[in-house]
């Protein structure tokens, strides 16, 4: 019996009940779907003329750099015909882009395949299961691997030796500047005029002849007899200190720290500076106490950073870029807390409660494991050796002192890490790449090996940062290159927990300019970790009031406010020609390239995200097309068409597409749709598709179409193939079919992890989370 289209998604409808839509035309949008961005779906299946195989999500055993490990179930047979299962154990490289949130598998190849229930088809299906994947790999969300990782990974990531001394906690009860000075004071005179500016600090900041300091920040000019302040706002302030400050900029750009709408805040906020390591905790108004879910603890709910009172011996304990400090009040004095010592019921944190963040900086929860897994994964490129050029720029000649421990020397008047490894043999870093020269002046050249010593280089030395760069492969024209999280300050320390910043004081290089190296205190840097945002880290500092950003080593001349590491792309900033593959990211399932859907920024204390309506989009001259959230397409003189409210991206030109969330694909001219839950993808010219997770492809003029299943199928690590029934329990596929697992307390355990990965991944890939408060409700430093 043919199969129309209408009784395709009428058949869809009844295994997903919030698919409330009729395509009374082909296009019209999914107006009563729930909004969802593009997830990547699976199971994937790769048809022939008599044969089918599905195959199910990989699960990672092993994630080293760019190479990955791991296993998938399969199902292979006739298509009219009860499949059988397997597992297939596989090595691939990894390709990650952040941005998107999507990895690309490539060069997989299957080194084994396992079929309990028939052992004699092992060979041959092996052989057709490697000749079907696609020569340019397969696509699969980041947080669907991640997740899948942690489920299975035993042990703890090595940690870094960081410092952990008690930076100067400041507090304030309304909203106030924090203005970071990097060392003593180091002024220079400004010619023409009777002022003198400090250079070490990111602040427009100014000493006229009396020794009167002027400070201009948030669109106010504030006024003090030395740094220690009071400062005070000065509402008139001479037009000769508003000229100079203007000229003052043309030699050092200075911050203005001004909102994030780039205007002047009604209100003057008060100001603080501070010359040694500081972090500035702000309340709404007095400390307000509010209990915590399911535990003994007290959270101050309208403080601006993870704050909680334990009330059996009331003191204090706060978070400060992943580091805890604790004190009998908030006046302190603050000690530092190893977080393996920290009170017992912050590790029974509710998960939903507000305050959930902060099992990231738990030793021994499943968020800190995620997180620490989270710190390995590098964001990887392919680089051009011809295009990508470097010119590094010294004050004066170039100047080289010595890194302890080490027979290594680091360049000090640069603001580019240049490593000087032996005679007329120069490395260095620029946003991401390593580069070679054998003078330290260049020319350089894109590096495709890097000395093992430079590995060695600890976390005491202000160059540090360039360790978590790396150099995977090369060919003759390409270097593949990547970088995790450490290369932009977030570490993973003894105890197992990430922090940001080692934690040393580097003395800055002050000459005729000024570079800063990497601070750890001043930037309200925080994690945040859950079953919808997976592991996101961010800069509290510019949500509101205004305030510098990070300036060292990544964050050079860039504006990252609202950065997340785990969620940005340094490569973006080569642009195409210098890299074959960059923040651009691609399409999951035709290597078109498209637009970044995951969180392009994070407040850890405000929880609020930044990222684009994703609205729909469309390149003109080579038909790209992506329509988000409630958004749809089309094109009359080809037919196809697409519409959804988690979104489509295709390209008119190829019929190559993908919906994902709840959304649906047509052709007019050749009768071909595809319709799903959470995703479809194919090409309307050719009919060849994947789909995956409960949905619908088909012809309405041939009447084929198929409906697949949930994707619940699991590769155990015994080599059989599991699902999880509808009762909650385990089966094991054999040679009689689906049989009940028994009752295994250890082996379920395994299962069951596996799952909870699979399902964790999958919620965090289709975007299913609506934007929360993180640390508190009451708004602080950043709220009018």
């Amino acid at each position: 019996m043919k199969t129309t289209m209408k009784q395709s998604l009428l058949l869809l409808a009844g295994v997903c009940t919030s698919l409330a839509v009729t395509l009374a035309t082909p296009g019209q949008a999914l107006a009563a779907i729930a909004v969802q961005p593009l997830p990547t779906v699976w199971p994937r299946d790769f048809d022939s003329a008599q044969q089918r195989i599905e195959l199910y999500q990989p699960q990672v055993e092993v994630w080293q750099g760019n190479r990955i490990e791991g296993r998938a179930a399969f199902a292979v047979g006739a298509k009219s015909a009860t499949p059988n299962y397997g597992v297939a154990h596989f090595t691939a490289r990894a390709e990650v882009d952040k941005t998107s949130s999507t990895v690309q598998l490539l060069d997989i190849v299957i080194d084994q395949v396992d079929m309990p229930a028939t052992p004699s088809a092992a060979a041959g299906v092996k052989e057709a299961l490697q000749a079907r994947i696609p020569k340019d790999g397969l696509t699969t969300s980041l947080e669907q691997l991640q997740a899948s990782y942690a489920s299975t990974h035993e042990g703890s990531e090595p940690g870094v030796a960081v410092q952990n001394n008690v930076p100067n906690i400041i507090f304030a009860e309304r909203p106030t500047l924090l203005v970071l000075v990097d060392g003593d004071a180091n002024w220079r005179a400004l010619g023409g005029t009777h002022y003198q500016r400090l250079i070490n600090t990111r602040a427009m900041l100014l000493k006229d002849a009396s020794g009167t300091l002027h400070l201009d920040a948030a669109g106010y000019w504030y006024e003090a007899n030395s740094l220690d302040g009071p400062w005070h706002l000065n509402a008139t302030p001479p037009h000769e200190l508003v000229v100079a400050a203007k000229n003052a900029q043309t030699n050092l750009k200075s911050d203005p720290m001004l909102p994030t709408d780039g205007k002047k805040p009604a209100q003057a906020p008060d100001v603080v500076v501070a010359a040694q390591p500081a972090e500035l905790v702000v309340t709404t108004g007095k400390p307000s106490l509010q209990p915590v879910k399911g535990v003994n603890l007290l959270s101050v709910a309208n403080a601006d950073h993870a704050l909680f009172v334990e009330p059996r011996d009331n003191h204090y304990y706060l978070l400060l870029s992943g580091r805890w400090f604790t004190a009998a009040s908030l006046n302190g004095p603050w000690t530092f807390v190893d977080g393996k010592s920290l009170p017992g019921d912050f590790a029974k944190i509710a998960a939903d409660d507000p305050r959930a963040n902060a099992l990231v900086s738990v030793p021994g929860t499943s968020q800190a494991k995620e997180a620490a897994i989270a710190a390995t994964i590098p964001q990887t490129a392919t680089v051009s050796r011809k295009t990508t050029t470097l010119k590094v720029v010294y004050d004066g000649a170039p100047k080289f002192v010595g890194i302890v421990g080490t027979s290594l020397a680091y360049a000090v008047n640069t603001a580019t890490p240049v490593i000087e490894t032996g005679p007329s043999q120069f490395f260095a870093v620029a946003n991401g790449i390593w580069f070679t020269a054998s003078a330290a002046s260049g020319p350089w050249q894109v590096a495709d090996t890097v000395p093992a010593a430079i590995y060695t280089i600890p976390a005491a030395s202000p160059v540090h940062y360039v360790t978590y760069v790396h150099v995977y492969s090369s060919t003759p024209e390409t270097v593949v290159v990547g970088y995790t999280p450490g290369y932009m300050g977030v570490v993973v320390n003894a105890d197992g927990t990430v922090v940001y910043g080692t934690g040393y004081v580097y003395a800055p290089y002050v000459g005729d300019v000024y570079y800063g190296y990497p601070a750890t205190y001043g930037y309200g840097a925080g994690f945040a970790l859950g079953t919808t945002v997976g592991f996101a880290f961010g800069f509290a500092i510019g949500a509101t009031w205004g305030a510098p950003s990070p300036y060292w080593g990544p964050y050079w001349g860039g504006s990252w406010q609202y950065a997340n590491v785990n969620q940005a792309n340094i490569y973006g900033r080569w642009g195409g020609q210098a890299t074959v593959t960059h923040a651009s990211g691609w399409n999951g399932w035709t290597g078109n390239s498209w637009a970044g859907s995951s969180v392009s920024g994070f407040n850890p204390y405000t929880g609020a995200h930044y990222q684009g309506s994703r609205g729909a989009v469309e390149n003109a001259y080579n038909g790209n097309y992506e329509a988000g959230r409630q958004g749809s397409f089309s094109d009359p003189s080809t037919g196809r068409s697409g519409a959804g409210r988690g979104g489509v991206v295709g390209n008119q030109g190829t019929g190559d597409y993908a919906a994902g969330g709840q959304r649906a694909g047509y052709n007019a001219q050749t009768g071909r749709y595809g319709v799903a839950e959470a995703g479809v993808t194919g090409n309307t010219n050719s009919g060849d598709h994947q789909a995956g997770s409960r949905g619908v492809v088909g012809n309405k003029n041939t009447g084929n179409a198929v409906a697949w299943n949930n994707g619940n199928v699991y590769a155990g690590s015994d080599g059989n193939v599991y699902r999880h029934d509808q009762g909650g329990g385990w089966e094991q596929h054999s040679a009689d079919g689906w049989q009940p697992v028994q009752p295994n307390a250890s082996q379920t355990q395994r299962l069951d992890s596996l799952r909870q990965g699979h399902d964790l991944g999958n919620a965090r890939a289709s975007g299913q989370f609506q934007p929360q408060r993180h640390f508190g409700g009451g708004g602080g430093r950043f709220r009018r």
